[in-house]
């Protein structure tokens, strides 16, 4: 059973509404959540990026259990429109029964939230507390001028990549970008592009070292090297993982990959020792990798070139400040048809 004694704080209108709309009414059957699962903080923490006002027109993609819709609902009020798209029939049944019998101010539809809802187009704000392939082109067409699109997202090609991005779209339809350290669920299986190279281990598939290089034969020798490595303690401060994670993809080091062990999910540098003749890695060095993950600073072999360098790296992150994630640069890229956001040292 879920708890339900997740306290309100703050005075604000997302903390008015939550007062207002009791969550237990959206739980299922013996107070169990409804999948897929977003926790009560997680959904005002998420609404409260929105910036929602009175009379304003939403779009939410994904319903789940239809309290965030019913949250918006209450807070753009009568003058507003609330509508929640779900490709599950069912779930969206189950949620349009519960606003008519709650009084809840919210329009549940079935339909591939990919396309967004364009009958009803445009939205002063769009909800997605999910992570798309790629953002689609029909979020950002049925947005207004001045509207906000709070969504997951991806800010690398590398695997592993999650964020979520507060998007505003400009008078001029200009698209500008904020990106937060937050991760929500995938929409779909991920997609790997071409130009990333992804090694996995075939006695532990779900190990994998994913780089930008076209060096197969490297990456796996990376991999290899982590999975032999001896973890030390995450030399940081508990939360800093993903701040120093998304400035080293923003900074894009040489050898920069993605990766997960036994020692968890993380990012890292791999290179290749000189030669005593001072030759590149190619020409027969040894392979140096160093990971560091939310508990581990993983590195083979210790103390190696490729080891000091990720310490200055570290060196560099603490000198700027330890920028968060929502201090660094971000941009809205168009491949063809959809959007992606990108992090920019």
């Amino acid at each position: 059973m879920i708890s339900t004694r997740s306290t309100i704080v703050g005075t604000d209108a997302v903390a008015d509404a939550a007062r207002a709309i009791h969550h237990e009414i959206y739980l299922g059957p013996d107070g169990e959540a409804v999948e897929p699962f977003i926790s009560r903080t997680t959904t005002w923490q998420h609404l409260r990026t929105l910036d929602l006002r009175p009379n304003m027109r939403v779009l939410e993609v994904g319903t789940g259990s239809g309290y965030s819709a019913a949250i918006m609902g209450h807070i753009v009020g009568q003058g507003g429109h609330v509508l929640t798209i779900d490709s599950d029939a069912a779930l969206s049944a189950r949620t349009r029964r519960l606003f008519v019998e709650h009084g809840h101010r919210a329009i549940a539809a079935t339909g591939n939230g990919l396309v967004g809802f364009p009958g009803r187009a445009p939205y002063d704000r769009i909800s997605v507390a999910a992570t798309p392939p790629a953002i689609p082109g029909a979020w950002i067409d049925q947005l207004s001028r001045g509207g906000v699109l709070v969504t997951g997202c991806t800010v690398s090609d590398l695997p592993g990549a999650y964020a979520v991005a507060h998007i505003v779209k400009t008078p001029t339809d200009d698209l500008h970008a904020t990106v937060h350290a937050s991760r929500y669920r995938q929409m779909g299986p991920p997609v790997v592009p071409s130009n990333v190279t992804v090694v996995a281990d075939p006695d532990y598939p779900r190990h994998y070292l994913a780089s930008a290089s076209d060096d197969y034969e490297a990456a796996t020798e990376f991999l290899t090297l982590l999975r032999a490595g001896t973890p030390a303690p995450w030399p940081g401060a508990p939360g800093e993982f993903l701040d120093l994670k998304h400035w080293l993809l923003a900074r894009r080091p040489r050898g920069l990959f993605t990766a997960r062990t036994e020692h968890g999910e993380g990012i890292g540098i791999g290179d290749k020792a000189a030669t005593s003749f001072g030759l590149a890695a190619r020409h027969g060095g040894s392979p140096e990798a160093v990971m560091i993950t939310p508990t581990h600073l993983v590195a083979h072999p210790q103390g190696s070139p490729t080891w000091a360098r990720f310490l200055d790296l570290m060196d560099d992150w603490r000198a700027e400040g330890s920028r968060a994630t929502h201090e660094l640069d971000a941009v809205v890229l168009r491949y063809g048809d959809s959007y992606r956001v990108r992090l920019d040292d």
